[in-house]
């Protein structure tokens, strides 16, 4: 848990009661990051692997049983449930942590106002969503070799 840090003087916050809805809002990235610690932590046993491999691994598997020499092929499906939920979390966790360390540290060395810096931390905390989309749209249309018939978007053109 992260406690702020508070001047000679002040009263320290009064820390809510456990299980509490204030409680789970502030902690959420702890709470959250040690559910994902005890899930890969079941890896390293035998008597929990198979368990904390639903959560990890993918599930659905659609390999045709009938052939042997077939290599396994898996796909999505309900089995998946499990493993889309603990991705869930750990992207919960890995934005929570980025938003602690990275963005506050620089908005602390900025020395921004509170309104600036609650603005600074709602930017920051979006971008990496932004970049993510950018870059996935460049990777669709690179993919489609897009790239070198920009003539064919510009040609459709009404004059």
């Amino acid at each position: 848990m992260v406690k702020s840090v508070k001047k000679p003087g002040q009263k320290p916050d009064k820390e809510p009661p456990i299980l509490s809805h204030e409680y789970l809002l502030r902690n959420q990235a702890d709470l959250v990051s040690s559910l994902c610690l005890i899930i890969m932590s079941g890896l390293l046993f035998k008597a929990t692997r198979n368990l904390s491999a639903k959560f990890c691994m993918v599930q659905h598997n659609t390999t045709n049983l009938t052939d042997p020499e077939e290599k396994p092929m898996y796909s999505t499906g309900r089995a998946d449930i499990c493993m889309t939920l603990f991705y869930s979390l750990m992207c919960i966790a890995v934005h929570a942590v980025e938003n602690e360390y990275f963005w506050e540290k620089i908005g602390r060395r900025l020395h921004l106002s509170k309104t600036r810096m609650s603005e600074f931390m709602e930017q920051g905390s979006t971008m990496p969503f932004h970049l993510a989309i950018v870059i996935g749209a460049g990777y669709v249309f690179y993919s489609g070799r897009n790239i070198s018939k920009h003539e064919c978007y510009l040609g459709r053109h009404p004059d």
